[in-house]
């Protein structure tokens, strides 16, 4: 069974050889686990792991938003991001936000905004094409449209909700800014990809451990018609709809289903309202659950063993029946140890429906 039937079937609730496979890391992870197995590139790590799905994006074409010395970058949108260090262990942390103390909405109209401009689409059918026997996903990052995390860091998040509840017309002007950008970049997106991309991945996060983070009024009022506008063009195109929200997001399932939501995606466990069994019972008829291994202790602090016994248990919960993807529970950090990711797989392989 080649890897984008297995996927496409198990989302069918139809019977597959096993259960398919996802990955999501920090780069720094993946140059780690790379490094271990002796791997030049990631198509060769997902290849080794057995991953179904393949992530595509258009080339970016714009100036070079890393600085000459490595220590600083800027993305599109003009967050900045300086090199952090802690102990063996370096990652981006997000150290400048453009719009942070700005509420005048006529601010928005002299912002430098990214444009389509930025990226070359003809780059995708040949990337397309190579990944024709795998699930074809949008990307993460510029090619997973999202709202709020894009707004979160364009005013910084302690100042994120602030703006929202006391200057609205700023927020309302902000909101569509973002959008316009998508909206272009969905279209260009979807018009190369001649119905070669499986999935369109949105990514908001609109939970924390404790529950939703979002009112079900700003869910309605901006969240919501968002997401169906970004969809729109995909799901005519034949694309099914990866959600992708961390944190206790049981309260919107609802809202997702009804949105046309086709996979919720990465499943925080140990977030209100995320314990699988209550998911699957509940939800598992109408939308498919991706990820949902513990990333936080269980593959962060366990042993190769028990994370193999937290496969087998999370598998004989969420796989029967279909409507399930194997995937750690959030992005594998980079102090994640390379043994417990492979046995996290090796488990999943020998797991039987």
């Amino acid at each position: 069974m080649i890897h984008k039937e297995r996927v496409l079937k198990a989302l069918n609730r139809e019977a597959v050889d096993r259960v398919p496979f996802f990955y999501w890391d920090v780069p720094e992870f993946g140059v780690k686990l790379m490094k271990h197995l002796g791997f030049q590139n990631r198509d060769q790590l997902l290849e080794y792991l057995d991953v179904d799905f393949r992530w595509v994006e258009p080339d970016y074409v714009g100036k070079n938003l890393v600085e000459s010395d490595g220590l600083s970058k800027t993305d599109i949108w003009g967050v900045g991001y300086s090199k952090v260090k802690q102990g063996d262990f370096e990652f981006w942390e997000a150290t400048h936000f453009p719009l942070e103390g700005q509420t005048d909405p006529l601010v928005l109209e002299d912002f430098d905004w990214p444009t389509t401009a930025l990226f070359d689409f003809d780059s995708l059918p040949p990337k397309i094409k190579k990944y024709k026997n795998y699930a074809v996903m949008t990307a993460p990052g510029y090619s997973s449209p999202g709202l709020f995390r894009i707004i979160q860091r364009l005013l910084g998040r302690d100042s994120f909700l602030d703006v929202i509840m006391y200057h609205p017309k700023f927020f309302e002007t902000l909101v569509e800014k973002v959008n316009q950008f998508y909206l272009d970049f969905i279209e260009k997106f979807f018009e190369k990809a001649q119905g070669g991309v499986d999935f369109i991945r949105i990514a908001d996060d609109f939970g924390s451990q404790s529950g939703l983070s979002i009112s079900h009024e700003i869910w309605e009022q901006y969240c919501k018609p968002a997401i169906q506008s970004f969809v729109e063009i995909p799901k005519a195109n034949g694309a099914k709809f990866y959600m992708h929200s961390c944190g206790g997001v049981r309260k919107l399932l609802p809202e997702f289903i009804s949105i046309g939501a086709d996979v919720l995606d990465p499943i925080q466990t140990r977030a209100n309202g995320m314990q699988p069994d209550g998911l699957k019972n509940d939800f598992g008829r109408y939308i498919a659950f991706s990820g949902a291994l513990d990333e936080e202790l269980l593959l962060r602090q366990g042993t190769p063993e028990q994370v193999k016994d937290g496969v087998k248990q999370l598998l004989d919960t969420m796989a029967p029946g279909g409507g399930f993807i194997l995937g750690p529970s959030h992005k594998l950090k980079v102090e994640t140890p390379v043994e417990n990711v492979l046995a996290m797989y090796e488990a999943a392989k020998e797991w039987k429906y």
